[in-house]
């Protein structure tokens, strides 16, 4: 099981679509074992942000949203 993590829009960035271009606000753990670990990881991050859960990278029917902080 893998976790997926990116920054969503904030006020100073009107216009960001939901999910960021690049690999700028965006990553991915392989090494973690539960959700609670990946939130920990996410705790000093300013802003909104969604993080996924899933098993297979390649298939998105495997992807679960486990977490949202609003902005």
């Amino acid at each position: 099981m893998g976790f997926y993590a990116y920054l969503t829009p904030t006020p100073d960035a009107p216009g960001m679509t939901d999910e960021p271009l690049g690999t700028a606000g965006q990553w991915i753990w392989n090494d973690l074992r539960t959700t609670r670990g990946a939130v920990n990881r996410l705790r000093d991050v300013r802003g909104g942000w969604k993080l996924f859960r899933y098993t297979d990278w390649y298939d998105r029917s495997t992807f679960r949203l486990v977490a949202v902080r609003e902005a």
